[in-house]
């Protein structure tokens, strides 16, 4: 598949995200994939997408580059504390008070793998700590903390 395919499938997916379909951008993937390097299923991406789509999260693709079936990207999600989502995302920051209301905008880099039109691998990092402090956590270093 040409890199611009690639490319679209991508997009596409961010677009469904960021429409509410979790189940259509699910079906981007590959019955089996990785994500982070784990084994996943159509499934259970689709019940960390529907997590993403609990908190309204909207990505805007500022930059994608793509070489043979890798895709990369720069993103920034804008999203709302509505909720405790099912399944903890945004390195667990929701999971950790009760929701506010407050929004929040933050910075993604993603890479993904694309092969016969359907993403089989993806990576992330985001800026966790940045939406965290926009939702007023509290983070100061543990005092458990032996180094």
């Amino acid at each position: 598949m040409a890199v611009e395919q690639n490319k679209e499938v991508v997009r596409r997916q961010f677009q469904l995200v960021s429409d509410g379909d979790a189940e259509g951008a699910a079906a981007l993937y590959s019955p089996s994939s990785l994500n982070h390097g784990k084994k996943v299923d159509r499934g259970s991406l689709g019940m960390v997408l529907k997590s993403v789509v609990s908190l309204e999260e909207k990505f805007t693709v500022h930059e994608m580059i793509g070489e043979g079936d890798w895709v990369a990207c720069r993103v920034t999600v804008t999203g709302r504390n509505i909720t405790q989502p099912t399944v903890p995302i945004d390195g667990g920051i929701h999971a950790v008070a009760e929701p506010t209301g407050k929004e929040y905008t933050f910075q993604h880099m993603h890479l993904f793998k694309v092969v016969n039109g359907q993403i089989v691998e993806h990576w992330a990092n985001r800026d966790d700590l940045g939406a965290a402090r926009q939702l007023g956590l509290d983070l100061k270093p543990s005092t458990n903390s032996t180094v």
